[in-house]
């Protein structure tokens, strides 16, 4: 049986090492068997629990708790050696120097796609309980999550094929059939990792907690993710704010240790103009975070007398943290896609030349309406191909709208809906679809990017 997979992501500096190996330990502590993988080329999770963490096989560091730091060029190595190996000998035997080979033979991005295949190793190896991910800067993480659907979703395997066929010419030329033969085995296993990973991450068993602070930057990035996430059909299940001062001036004061308070619940001294400043600017990015992300569970976690390190002081951070919410439990039951059927619209429709419209497919695509682009959508084929700025998503159509027409699409409340009518017609072309709030100017979107290596500009 899969395990349950938990993955912590958000800005770099909010805290989510601490965040995520706290969920583990508590966890490991309520009597799961628990794995925290740190995909974090920085690797501070073994700083965070106080103990040395391997690369190769889960390190213990408490009854119940086990880690792991990914390391991409072993992962690389163990997985996928064999394509790797056979390339860099092709450029070798056209004359390129062993440096510059070993560089060429390195594809883009798979390094990282490898470490994302040992999380799905464990995840289905049946020996944990719960998996908790720890991973890089938003930007990064999200990339990650979304190239296994770009490589195998749609038209994304022809591409990619075509693109390995020019390579296998290589191997031709050395007429070595052994070589070429080995070759394509390990592109068809590469390709099957990446359906596996495809439809492991868009499992019920999977979500994404993003760990945010109370500020501009961080609010703005976490909704930027949240969209992103959304498009791509990755569940979020909750939201972490987490460094919160506390509002109450005693607190603080115990906190900062100002003027002998030594007693958190005894009302100490008055912090002054500048941390009642900061405890106030916080107070207001609060409330933006509650307005903006309402229903998803937004859970708080408070500055704490001393830095929570090893297991136990990092099990007690999450007790704190979670209240008596079920820390593994999927926090957030809200639908990413779905169909709605319009009861009734056929009948009221027959006089109109244009087929009736009888289903949506609605996407929850939150934050649109705070952006200065529009969506674009055109229907290829049994896809449809979503613009949002630099983002691309290609959506296979459910076998219930492959025939149907596509005609547009409108955007409101956080939901895209994309009406389909009886029969299919020639494919609409490419029609904006602007939010229907809030009623300012929006810029014309002058061309349509496809994904773009870096979606967001702050990490």
């Amino acid at each position: 049986m899969p395990s349950r997979v938990i993955i912590f992501s958000g800005k770099g500096g909010t805290g989510k090492t601490t965040i995520s190996a706290a969920t583990a330990s508590l966890l490991a502590r309520q009597g799961r068997k628990v794995l925290v993988i740190s995909s974090d080329p920085a690797h501070s999770l073994g700083d965070v629990v106080c103990q040395r963490i391997d690369r190769d096989s889960p390190t213990q560091l408490a009854p119940n708790l086990y880690a792991l730091e990914l390391d991409t060029f072993y992962e690389a190595h163990r997985s996928m050696s064999g394509l790797q190996d056979h390339m860099e000998n092709a450029y070798k035997q056209q004359g390129v120097a062993a440096p510059v080979a070993a560089e060429l033979a390195g594809q883009p991005g798979l390094d990282e796609i490898l470490s994302l295949n040992r999380l799905r190793e464990e995840a289905e190896s049946g020996a944990w309980d719960v998996v908790i991910v720890d991973t890089a800067p938003t930007g990064n993480t999200l990339r990650l999550l979304a190239y296994p659907e770009l490589l195998v979703g749609g038209k994304g395997v022809a591409g990619a094929m075509r693109a390995y066929k020019g390579i296998s010419k290589i191997l031709r030329s050395l007429k070595d059939e052994g070589a070429t033969e080995r070759y394509i085995r390990e592109i068809n296993r590469l390709l099957e990792i990446m359906s596996k990973l495809n439809r492991l991450l868009l499992s019920k068993d999977v979500t994404v907690r993003l760990v945010m602070n109370a500020e501009k930057l961080s609010l703005e990035e976490t909704k930027r993710a949240y969209t992103f996430l959304s498009l791509y059909g990755i569940s979020l299940d909750s939201v972490i704010v987490n460094k919160v001062y506390p509002s109450e001036a005693h607190q603080m004061a115990y906190i900062l240790g100002l003027n002998g308070s030594t007693e958190p619940h005894l009302p100490g001294t008055q912090l002054g103009p500048y941390f009642n400043k900061w405890v106030a600017l916080q107070q207001r990015y609060l409330l933006d975070i509650e307005n903006s992300f309402t229903p998803l569970p937004i859970l708080k976690a408070y500055l704490q007398k001393s830095e929570p390190l090893g297991v136990e002081g990092l099990a007690d951070l999450a007790v704190k943290v979670y209240g008596l919410v079920e820390p593994a439990a999927r926090l957030s039951q809200q639908r990413m896609i779905w169909v709605e059927d319009r009861a009734g619209a056929a009948a009221k429709n027959k006089k109109s030349a244009k087929s009736p419209v009888l289903r949506d497919l609605c996407l929850r695509i939150p934050f649109v309406e705070d952006s200065a682009q529009s969506i674009e959508v055109s229907r290829d084929a049994g896809e449809l191909v979503i613009n949002f700025g630099r983002i691309q998503r290609k959506v296979s159509l459910p076998r219930i709208l492959n025939d149907a027409e596509f005609q547009g699409g409108a955007y409101e409340s956080g939901v895209l809906r994309l009406s389909f009518g009886e029969s299919i017609a020639p494919p609409p072309p490419v029609s904006p679809v602007a939010p229907t709030a809030p009623a300012k100017p929006k810029p014309a979107l002058a061309a349509a990017y496809s994904y773009d290596d870096d979606p967001f500009s702050v990490n």
